[in-house]
C-alpha cells in the first residue's frame, strides 16, 4: 500500500504542467501522558486533478509504540464541485492494524467560487486558493469505512459526514456532523481521528459536531477558533474541545500554531500543535 501511494504521487509529479501547484507541510502535536503526533501532507495538483499523499504518526506512554497511518486522496476539482476518493492503511504494530477507503463530494452554491480549496470538508485547506466575491457557500458529504484488526478480530467502522462552509464578508464559518456505525463492538478501544481534534483518540465515538470560525484578511495572520463535541458508545462520557490558533501566510511559506483544551467528561487535557509548509 505504501509503495503504491508513493508511486502514484511520483507519477503525479512528473505529469505536472505550467498550471501546476504544490502545497506541502508538516505539523507536530504534543499532549499529556507523553502524547506526540506528527502529520506530513502534500497536495500536488495539475489542471483539475490533485493528489494528496499523507503520513500521520502518533505515540504515547499508553500506546508504548509509534503508529503510522499512510493515506492517499485523489480528487477532481472544478469550478462547481470537488469529487474525491481516499484509501490508506495503518501497518501492524503490537497486533493492531487497519485499512480504510472512502470518498467525498463538495458543491459550491455560489457563482465564481473557484476550485482547489473548499471552505469545509476534506477538500478544505488553511490557505484557500479559491473563492471570490463577498459571499461563498460550500456544502458536501463524505463517507469512510475502516476495518480495524487486533487480537480480538476485525471491527468494521463506518463514518458518514455532512458539512458546510460559508464565506461572509471577512469571516469563514464551517460546521460538520459525523455519525459512526460499527459491525461489532470489541472491548479494545479503537484508534480514531475525529474532525476538530488534533490528536488520535481511543474509543467508540457515536457522533460528533465541529464548528470552526476563521478570520482571514488580517495582515499575514488568520486567527481561528474551533469547538468539537463528541458522544460515545459503551457508556463513555461525552467530550468537548476548544481549539485556538492562527495560520501565518508569508507568500510561499506558511506556518500554523494551535492550543487545544480537551475535556473527556472528567478531566481536562491540553494539546499544543505547531506546523510549517511551502506552496507554489
Amino acid at each position: 500500500m505504501k509503495k503504491m501511494m508513493l508511486a502514484v504521487a511520483v507519477c503525479a509529479v512528473f505529469s505536472l504542467n505550467a498550471a501546476a501547484y504544490f502545497d506541502g507541510g508538516i505539523s507536530a502535536v504534543s499532549g499529556p501522558h507523553g502524547y506526540r503526533g506528527t502529520n506530513l501532507n502534500l497536495v500536488i495538483g495539475s489542471g483539475n486533478m490533485a493528489f494528496e499523499p499523507s503520513m500521520t504518526s502518533y505515540a504515547s506512554d499508553a500506546l508504548l509504540d509509534t503508529y503510522r497511518t499512510y493515506a492517499l486522496r485523489v480528487d477532481r476539482e472544478t469550478e462547481k464541485y470537488t469529487f474525491a476518493g481516499l484509501a490508506g492503511t495503518t501497518p501492524e504494530v503490537k497486533g493492531y492494524s487497519n485499512k480504510f477507503f472512502g470518498g467525498d463530494i463538495t458543491f459550491s452554491l455560489t457563482q465564481g467560487s473557484g476550485g482547489r480549496s473548499r471552505l469545509a470538508g476534506p477538500g478544505s485547506r488553511a490557505a484557500a486558493r479559491g473563492g471570490k466575491g463577498i459571499t461563498r457557500i460550500d456544502v458536501g458529504a463524505s463517507v469512510k469505512h475502516t476495518i480495524h484488526t487486533d487480537a480480538a478480530g476485525d471491527t468494521g467502522q463506518t463514518e458518514a459526514s455532512l458539512f458546510a462552509g460559508a464565506k461572509i464578508f471577512m469571516v469563514n464559518l464551517s460546521a460538520a456532523y459525523t455519525g459512526y456505525k460499527y459491525g461489532t463492538e470489541k472491548m479494545t478501544p479503537l484508534l480514531v481521528n475525529i474532525t476538530g481534534l488534533n490528536f488520535a483518540l481511543g474509543g467508540f465515538p457515536k457522533s460528533s459536531v465541529n464548528v470552526k470560525l476563521d478570520l482571514p484578511g488580517q495582515p499575514m495572520v488568520t486567527p481561528f477558533v474551533s469547538y468539537t463535541t463528541t458522544k460515545y458508545k459503551s457508556g463513555t462520557k461525552d467530550s468537548s474541545a476548544y481549539l485556538f490558533g492562527a495560520y501565518i501566510d508569508l507568500s510561499m511559506v506558511t506556518a500554523n500554531v494551535g492550543y487545544q483544551i480537551f475535556n473527556d467528561g472528567s478531566n481536562t487535557h491540553n494539546y499544543m500543535s505547531i506546523g510549517a509548509g511551502v506552496k507554489f
